[in-house]
């Protein structure tokens, strides 16, 4: 009688052993990058040598009261705080800050020694100052070229403010909520840009300015510094605003909210 041939055992390991180190190669990779994210704690990592010293696995103590996270870390590396940015940042807030101070003060007096002051309004912040011209002086209603009276005032202004070349300068026309529609204004936003256009182009065309440090927006009706419910507030949105810039901020700090 023949002998049933018998079958080749497999060679290698079995199936499973491949997924089963497969797993622990990537837990031993999980828990080094753990334990590379951490700040290192000699003592918790003496623990952790310790418990390799008798057996192939991390073994903790109720007395440790940790767990295996706490002996490694939280994972997250503790950065210094950086103290000189911080530090640079507030010198040169304060120095912005020094020069806007006497920026106004320089303009106010320098107003009222030339009967400008019940015109023009100086207000400052920490980025600028702004000299806000009121509604007549510069244009008439419903117009954007300048009034023959508004060249006195703009060349006023204009003579101080040569006195500070290294400022950029932010001219922002406004209007109040009275509707427009002409053929040259089909709405408030071409109006007060128009206007805000036409004193740029003083400064730059007739006064000599470099059209690199001037801006000119036109914001319509929408940026109002009272509610428009009665004619004289609708009369103190109808502005053009001069915006001169610390020369201490960079371009990004200079893209601010009017």
């Amino acid at each position: 009688m023949a002998k049933k041939k018998e079958e080749p055992g497999k060679k290698g390991l079995d199936e499973w052993m491949g997924t089963y180190g497969d797993m622990m190669t990537l837990l031993l990779c999980f828990f080094v990058l753990l334990f590379a994210m951490s700040t290192i704690d000699a003592a918790k990592f003496e623990q952790i040598a310790a418990s390799f010293s008798s057996a192939n696995r991390i073994t903790i103590t109720d007395s440790a009261s940790t767990s295996i996270l706490d002996a490694l870390g939280n994972g997250i590396v503790e950065m210094p705080m950086v103290q000189g940015d911080a530090q640079e940042e507030n010198e040169e807030l304060e120095k912005a800050t020094e020069e806007l101070v006497k920026m106004a003060s320089d303009f106010k007096t320098y107003f009222a020694e030339n009967n400008l002051q019940d015109k023009v309004e100086v207000e400052q912040n920490e980025q600028y100052i702004t000299l806000n011209f009121k509604d007549g002086i510069l244009f008439d209603s419903g117009k954007a070229d300048l009034k023959t009276e508004a060249l006195g005032a703009l060349e006023i202004v204009a003579n101080e403010l040569a006195k500070y070349p290294e400022n950029d300068v932010k001219i922002e026309g406004h209007a109040d909520n009275m509707p427009i529609n002409t053929p040259r204004f089909p709405n408030n936003w071409y109006l007060s840009a128009a206007r805000a256009i036409s004193v740029a182009m003083y400064f730059t065309d007739t006064k000599g300015f470099s059209p690199e440090r001037i801006s000119a927006e036109g914001f319509g009706e929408y940026r109002p510094k009272v509610p428009n419910d009665t004619p004289a507030n609708r009369s103190t949105n109808r502005r053009v605003e001069i915006k001169i810039l610390s020369k201490y901020f960079s371009d990004e700090d200079k893209q601010m909210n009017s």
